[in-house]
């Protein structure tokens, strides 16, 4: 009965679609990666962060241009209603630290709604960012399909973070996203992370440069 819901409430949403399905189906299962420790791989991410940085030591230092902007200063409220639109949105990802399934917090959202959006409000108020939810769980995850799972660079880390933190998360994106749109503080050729800014906008974008140049070219030989 849940899921046949879950299912109806994505008409329309073919993303949402395929989030319900995926948890309904479950995850591929995941490359053998039982032959490496937890050690093991922390100490490999480890060696490759090191790497990265010895081998970026000597580059210069990027003079990033400076200009006035704005300054946020406080922080909009968040109410229970839109916390409550948070929840209901988010997809039934459950994180092995949380005490409840996601599932079972949007179905019971209507009485933890008003806790959160206190508990969320004295966040942003005292700058505090509870530390229980910022653990998360990192598993290994294999690149990509076929690859050597004895080897651990086939691996990339992924973090599951607990529900909570993601909703909090949200939260703040959306009012530090609507003050960067407002005062214009976001880059014009940035396509992901943004609403209406995706692979289609950049492959537009590309498309659109590709042909003004070609124009450009064309009218410089007619004139010659």
């Amino acid at each position: 009965m849940l899921w046949r819901d879950e299912i109806s409430a994505s008409k329309g949403d073919s993303s949402k679609l395929w989030r319900t399905l995926k948890g309904v189906l479950g995850d591929a299962p995941p490359a053998d990666s039982d032959a490496h420790a937890a050690d093991d791989f922390a100490t490999f991410l480890n060696d490759k962060v090191d790497t990265v940085r010895a081998s970026t030591a000597a580059t210069p230092l990027y003079d990033v241009p400076h200009r006035t902007a704005p300054t946020m200063t406080e922080w909009r409220d968040v109410t229970r209603d839109e916390v409550d639109k948070l929840i209901n949105a988010a997809p039934n990802k459950t994180c092995q630290s949380d005490p409840v399934p996601t599932w079972l917090v949007k179905d019971m959202r209507g009485l933890l709604a008003p806790f959160l959006f206190m508990l969320f409000n004295k966040s942003l108020t005292t700058g505090c960012f509870p530390s229980h939810i910022k653990e998360s769980v990192v598993r290994p995850l294999s690149k990509k399909t076929g690859l050597d799972a004895s080897e651990r660079k086939n691996y990339r880390p992924a973090s599951n973070l607990p529900f909570v933190s993601k909703l909090l998360e949200k939260v703040v994106q959306v009012r530090i996203q609507v003050f960067f749109d407002g005062n214009g503080l976001m880059p014009k050729m940035q396509s992901v992370y943004r609403q209406f800014h995706r692979t289609e906008t950049a492959a537009t974008n590309i498309y659109i440069f590709i042909m003004k140049i070609v124009h450009k070219a064309q009218q410089t030989k007619e004139y010659k």
